[in-house]
């Protein structure tokens, strides 16, 4: 095996997520078992457009494990920045701490985490087609959306497309369009594809999926595959086997086509605002706003500042802003915002 191919593929994969997660990360549905562990949530698939889409329950539940005990409580659903290798991991810190007040739920879309990849075009359209089956499958009415970086594109429109669903909106570090940055994007378009089919082309080394989950596993520094490190928390020894069983399956096929199609979905929320009425809150980490002179700008830009029920706060940190404040988030959430 090349070992300059991995070092470099890894390297480029990594600049792949950083990048994409600063400038941005229907067929009959049935749920199927669900697997229950000692923390208080539920692991378990849905069928969607054909498929299995992974998503993980935090909170209080029935015997079974099946569903939330107290459905009357609200939920909260999150979904994750482009090409997390385990959004349900990442997630993780935070779902668990606001799961005392929510029913938490995490998304990991087809391509992403433990789900399936999926061969249907990676548009703004049918992820939040998707999106929509997975709540309704889950029986969640209404709830309030949590994106992280790009998925606030997804957000945005999946607002304006079912509305209904859609009661409160919490936005971290989300992705906005900005004519500066759509340029940026376009830039690096090209190189995020190609860092993508390199760590594909570093997967297809090995002789199947299994080996190369099994080397990472064996030494998961080699292949940048780290759990998160996050301030004040520790993963399970399950939590590490399930993030580099995901890793393994990272920047696949669907992935790729989702970064192909990334500066049509930022185009797609170009004017578009958070309505006046809809309780919204953003959360801005104060790298990117000291970084990036239009972040603060055209965050604000989506907001009715007269409306009283939009706040936006900066809170010190990087682009994942819990792994570092997890408290404050927590805060904010919880006590200013609700």
């Amino acid at each position: 095996m090349d070992t300059e191919l991995k070092v470099s593929a890894l390297q480029r994969m990594a600049c792949v997520i950083i990048m994409a997660l600063i400038l941005l990360n229907s067929g009959l549905i049935l749920p199927v078992q669900a697997a229950v562990n000692e923390s208080g949530s539920a692991s378990k698939f849905i069928t969607v457009d054909s498929k299995d889409m992974h998503i993980v329950l935090y909170g209080n539940l029935d015997q079974n494990g099946a569903t939330f005990a107290d459905p009357s409580k609200e939920t909260l659903v999150m979904l994750p920045a482009l090409a997390v290798p385990s959004p349900n991991i990442y997630f993780k810190p935070l779902a668990e701490a606001l799961s005392s007040v929510y029913n938490v739920v995490v998304i990991e879309p087809l391509g992403y985490g433990l789900s399936d990849m999926t061969e249907s075009e990676r548009t703004v359209d049918n992820i939040n087609r998707e999106l929509f089956d997975a709540l309704e499958s889950l029986g969640i009415d209404t709830c309030t959306l949590l994106t992280h970086s790009s998925a606030g594109v997804y957000g945005l429109n999946f607002l304006y497309s079912y509305p209904e669903k859609v009661n409160a909106f919490i936005a971290i570090d989300n992705t906005v369009y900005d004519k500066e940055l759509s340029e940026v994007l376009a830039v690096e378009q090209d190189y995020m594809l190609q860092a993508a089919e390199d760590f594909d082309e570093l997967r297809n080394t090995f002789v199947s999926i299994e080996e190369f989950e099994a080397a990472i596993t064996a030494d998961p520094s080699q292949y940048g595959a780290e759990l998160p490190n996050v301030v004040g928390y520790t993963y399970t020894e399950s939590d590490q086997e399930e993030y580099y069983r995901a890793f393994a399956r990272s920047s696949n096929q669907t992935i790729q086509n989702e970064i192909q199609n990334m500066e049509n979905s930022l185009e797609s929320i170009e004017g578009k605002k958070f309505p006046s009425d809809l309780p919204v809150l953003i959360l801005l980490s104060s790298d990117n706003v000291e970084a990036i002179s239009a972040w603060k700008t055209a965050h604000q830009n989506q907001l009715d500042s007269s409306s009283g029920n939009h706040k936006l706060y900066v809170v010190e940190g990087s682009h994942y802003i819990w792994y570092t404040n997890l408290e404050e988030i927590i805060e904010l959430i919880l006590y200013e915002y609700r």
